[in-house]
């Protein structure tokens, strides 16, 4: 080992990495995908509703949501803010039963494909009014904006 001037051993430089660039361009990171994320509440489900001239915009408290795909699954949330959650006939059924007991009785919001076969909406509908629920409104879009499209 080499000795410094007066005998004292030279002091060992510690290797440093500047982490600040490194920082930097993790919080542009960061950034950009929240920026470029998306949050869709459907969660991926995509539905082409069917067209209807009487259609209207309407907004509701705390519906109950039950959304069918041109596979013909059943989708179902309790509210709102609740996401949807895939369901079988019989698991509607019970999330409707549930719903039942509750002091005021929720609107029920359809959503189905145009494509769905009428047999699957016609049962649902009729496990939505087997359960209490008779206000229910069907999803569509209005005409015009399928002739932008």
């Amino acid at each position: 080992m080499k000795s410094a001037p007066f005998g004292n051993p030279p002091k060992k430089e510690l290797p440093f990495i500047n982490i600040t660039s490194l920082i930097d361009v993790m919080f542009l990171l960061l950034i950009f995908l929240l920026l470029t994320t998306t949050f869709n509440p459907k969660l991926g489900i995509t539905l082409n509703l069917p067209s209807a001239k009487s259609s209207e915009e309407k907004q509701i408290q705390s519906p109950v949501r039950i959304a069918i795909d041109k596979e013909g699954r059943i989708f179902a949330s309790r509210g709102e803010s609740d996401s949807l959650t895939q369901v079988s006939l019989s698991e509607l059924e019970k999330l409707l039963a549930d719903i039942k007991r509750l002091p005021n009785l929720p609107q029920v919001v359809l959503e189905s494909d145009e494509n769905v076969p009428f047999k699957i909406v016609v049962a649902v509908l009729d496990i939505v009014k087997n359960n209490g629920l008779t206000s229910i409104t069907i999803a569509t879009k209005n005409v015009e904006d399928n002739l932008i499209n």
